[in-house]
């Protein structure tokens, strides 16, 4: 064979492979972010403040589409600290490309990383008026935010938005030798073609199979005639919410027909029994009495919804709603102090910006 025909061959395969490659980046691709395969976390030495405010305007096609408001604010503007950049770069990712599809055209995002009084833990702490964060957003950051031995929470409020809390060590000693390095971050890029998805809601795997709540049926119910029954058989129970000795001979008097035909309507229309339609309107109540009282204890509500005994309240609750109610008082208390904090975070919006000199 000849020199040039040798030659020739090299050149062909070496654009084949070209022309292969071009293809391979013209097929559309899923963005599913993965924890960095076979190592371990490589935190280095940065200006956190700086590096979090300067990726996040790298980020800034991902809503400018949207026309979302977005403003960020760093308290104090520089802070030296350990921080591994490829996490920080794909969780920041997560998160605008996940409010890019919540909120909608002229939303508003408010973003405001600080530290902690000893400058050994970062806050980041992401505001928006949006739909409720997706599942998939959520598990894939607490994923990488665990990893990187921090912790997230996100509290949701109807009709207002979503706050997450995303807190970090930036302290050397908070990290062992091994996932320690000295270089220097590398320029970081947006990948293409990233996929948003719809945010879903989904009740935890401890719910009663089947649960239904009374507002959704109401408004599910298929004729008109049985709303009408149903709005008034709900009324019943409200009127009589703190009456523990309410029973279904009384409910069934109250409604003008007999237990059979109270039972066999209700059964027809929602699927339930007498006992879990008046215990499904009870706990409902109960969930609203917290939010209006967070400071109520879990036996005064019990009361207030017609539960004579708190431990027989906890155990139906926990079959409706999927946690005890402690636990979901305490997340009602929670949550209210995070809207004061949400209402303190947007009234920067009320700030005139600062002057450039």
């Amino acid at each position: 064979m000849s020199i040039s025909n040798v030659i020739l061959i090299c050149i062909s395969l070496f654009l084949a492979a070209i022309c292969s490659r071009l293809l391979l980046r013209q097929q559309p691709k899923e963005y599913s972010p993965q924890l960095p395969a076979g190592l371990g976390l490589q935190v280095c030495n940065n200006d956190v403040m700086h590096y979090i405010k300067e990726t996040t305007k790298r980020l800034m096609p991902l809503i400018e589409s949207k026309k979302i408001n977005l403003k960020i604010k760093c308290e104090p503007e520089s802070m030296m600290g350990w921080i591994d950049t490829e996490l920080i770069d794909n969780t920041l990712l997560i998160l605008l490309s996940d409010i890019s599809k919540r909120v909608g055209i002229g939303g508003k995002v408010s973003i405001m990383i600080y530290t902690s009084p000893r400058y050994d833990r970062i806050y980041m702490r992401f505001i928006d008026n949006g739909l409720q964060m997706s599942k998939r957003s959520l598990t894939v950051l607490d994923n990488m935010v665990t990893y990187h031995h921090g912790s997230i929470k996100n509290n949701y409020f109807e009709k207002e938005g979503n706050t997450v809390v995303i807190e970090m060590p930036i302290k050397k000693d908070a990290y062992r030798t091994e996932e320690q390095k000295g270089m220097q971050p590398t320029e970081f890029n947006i990948p293409n073609n990233i996929e948003l998805h719809v945010p879903t809601i989904e009740l935890p795997d401890s719910y009663e199979e089947g649960y239904e709540s009374i507002r959704d049926i109401m408004h599910t119910a298929p004729r008109h005639a049985e709303q009408e029954y149903l709005q008034r058989a709900i009324k019943c129970v409200n009127e009589h919410i703190s009456d523990t000795e309410y029973d279904r001979q009384a409910f069934a008097s109250d409604m003008g027909s007999s237990i059979s035909t109270l039972y066999n309507k209700i059964r027809a229309i929602t699927g339930k029994s007498l006992t879990n339609f008046t215990r499904d309107i009870r706990i409902e109540a109960a969930c609203q009495l917290a939010k209006e009282n967070p400071d109520w204890r879990v036996s005064d509500i019990a009361y207030q919804v017609g539960f004579k005994d708190p431990k027989y309240f906890a155990t139906s609750f926990k079959r409706v709603m999927g946690t005890q109610p402690k636990e979901y008082f305490a997340e009602i208390r929670e949550e209210a102090e995070a809207l004061s904090e949400r209402n303190k975070a947007f009234s920067i919006w009320d700030k005139p910006e600062p002057k450039k000199s």
